[in-house]
């Protein structure tokens, strides 16, 4: 799943005001907005775009790392479901039925 973002007028604000609300959830409901957009998938909005800009920024200030990948500053991909474990967040392994419970948790 991947987004090419391109800029416009405007963008640096309106990301800026995702991000403030982002860093006012819980680290699970970051989680939990990032599982849904793997769920969802890129439709390729650039509302979207905005969200998972913010979304990343928000997770490199919280955990020093993002699931949210960035090649070039401009393309967007989303990796893998995550779940939080012992204060950080991980990747789903798919081959674990207690971590795919985990992980149908932040999704509900």
């Amino acid at each position: 799943m991947q987004h090419v973002f391109i800029t416009k007028i405007g963008d640096r604000a309106t990301i800026i005001g995702l991000l403030e609300g982002n860093l006012k959830n819980s680290d699970m409901e970051l989680i939990q907005q990032y599982n849904n957009s793997v769920k969802i998938g890129i439709l390729g909005s650039h509302r979207q775009g905005q969200m998972l800009i913010a979304l990343h920024h928000a997770f490199l200030k919280r955990f020093q790392k993002s699931p949210i990948l960035f090649e070039e500053n401009i393309l967007i991909s989303l990796t893998e479901p995550i779940f939080l474990h012992n204060g950080n967040w991980e990747y789903v392994q798919r081959d674990s039925v207690k971590i795919t419970e985990q992980i149908n948790k932040t999704l509900d």
